[in-house]
């Protein structure tokens, strides 16, 4: 199966160099999917992929957390949430595959991370870029 790798561009950036360096590497592990479904290294690859996929998550929103508690002003509820419905998604595609082996796990996974990635984009608004600019964070 042939599939569209997504290239960065500056409509993905938010202006701040830590978050874009962050939203590239999403960007990468997206694109490292697609590839193996492209050259048909699933099995090879898939659960490596998963476990970087589950590490990114982790790593990221804990980040993400700890930068929103440092700042006054943010309410964070609404990120939480959005951040565990996003990992429970990602667990269910893991067990759906174990449980499974369908390799149409990971294209399901691909084109659900594809469609996600400018949502995920999006929770950085102005206004929140701001308030991250205003705190020191680049």
């Amino acid at each position: 199966m042939d599939v569209e790798l997504i290239a960065w561009n500056n409509r993905y950036s938010v202006g701040l160099l830590t978050v874009d360096k962050q939203h590239k590497r999403f960007l990468t592990i997206i694109n490292e999917l697609g590839e193996c479904i492209s050259q048909k290294l699933i099995k090879e690859k898939g659960k490596l992929l998963f476990f970087a996929l589950l590490h990114f998550m982790e790593e990221y929103l804990y980040k993400e957390k700890m930068l929103a508690n440092s700042i006054d002003n943010v309410d964070y509820s609404c990120f939480r949430e959005k951040h565990k419905q996003f990992a429970a998604k990602i667990r269910n595609f893991k067990d759906e595959y174990v449980e499974s082996g369908s390799e149409q796990k990971f294209v399901d996974l691909y084109n659900y991370l594809k469609e996600f990635y400018p949502q995920f984009i999006s929770y950085y608004t102005p206004s929140l870029i701001k308030i991250l600019k205003e705190k020191g964070i680049e």
